[in-house]
């Protein structure tokens, strides 16, 4: 059996321990569950490394090996919200979520479509990692966010007997999710400056690129909606969860449909 298989069967089973969680609320359940994740991670990492090897770049060529990527600092994120006993349900509906998307991609992942151009210019981890870890804190946010608003959907029809009545308060998912959102726009920031200053570098023609640009500075301007609408009239969350929700549904579409529609705007594309 190979690393990535493992990785996905325990990562099938920690989800299968999480969701029992609904139905047996015991201190066993969740013992289990914070020792089966961090081994998803590890057994994760180890199968991200040894495909890095493999193809003797950073494993992130194509678009299941930037979503495996994605999923795994998501994961690295969640570990210290499980280990939390106000957060530790917020894994149920995570885990199930990431494996479900890993198991889509991870049979994937060992197809390369050839090496990233110039993958040792300087600027190359900075961008793609930095691009990355933004997509997996806004992949953080949008977790919370649809926590927040099923929790107060709860909270409105008064169903105290609800399997997830036990939700993270909601002043703690607000946090969360303004935690999430700040450092993701932070990353993307500092990925999207060193982007363009690797395509200036390169050379390459900004026509090509335009595309991708163009759907990365809207991703982009959304969450600085969000965040500027926190600081100047103090939004706070259903509006921030709502608009969270937008931002990352926009932020798929980057990833995956201009890949798709426009293949020449980025990554393996831009080779001559």
């Amino acid at each position: 059996m190979t690393i990535p298989s493992l990785t996905l069967i325990i990562y099938i089973i920690t989800s299968g321990v999480f969701i029992s969680y609904l139905f047996i609320k015991s201190s066993i359940v969740i013992h289990i569950s914070r020792v089966l994740f961090p081994a998803c991670v590890g057994l994760h990492l180890i199968s991200i490394i040894l495909l890095g090897k493999h193809i003797h770049q950073l494993p992130l060529a194509s678009i299941p090996q930037t979503i495996n990527m994605m999923i795994f600092f998501a994961s690295v994120i969640f570990i210290p919200l499980v280990f939390r006993g106000s957060t530790f349900v917020l894994g149920v509906f995570f885990i199930p979520a990431a494996t479900f998307a890993l198991s889509l991609v991870l049979p994937f992942t060992g197809f390369s479509p050839g090496p990233i151009f110039n993958p040792y210019h300087p600027w190359y981890p900075v961008h793609t990692l930095s691009v990355v870890i933004g997509e997996a804190l806004f992949g953080v946010a949008a977790i919370t966010s649809i926590v927040y608003l099923i929790h107060e959907r709860i909270i409105k029809k008064g169903d105290i007997h609800s399997r997830t009545s036990n939700l993270p308060a909601l002043s703690t998912l607000d946090k969360l999710l303004y935690s999430a959102l700040t450092l993701g726009f932070i990353a993307i920031t500092i990925g999207m400056i060193v982007g363009a200053l690797w395509a200036t570098t390169m050379g390459l023609d900004m026509h090509r690129i335009a595309p991708k640009a163009i759907t990365g500075a809207i991703t982009w301007l959304v969450f600085a909606i969000s965040l500027h609408q926190r600081f100047a009239i103090g939004w706070r969350g259903r509006r921030t969860a709502i608009i969270t929700l937008i931002g990352f549904s926009c932020m798929v579409f980057l990833l995956i449909g201009v890949r798709w529609l426009f293949p020449w705007a980025h990554g393996t594309g831009l080779l001559p």
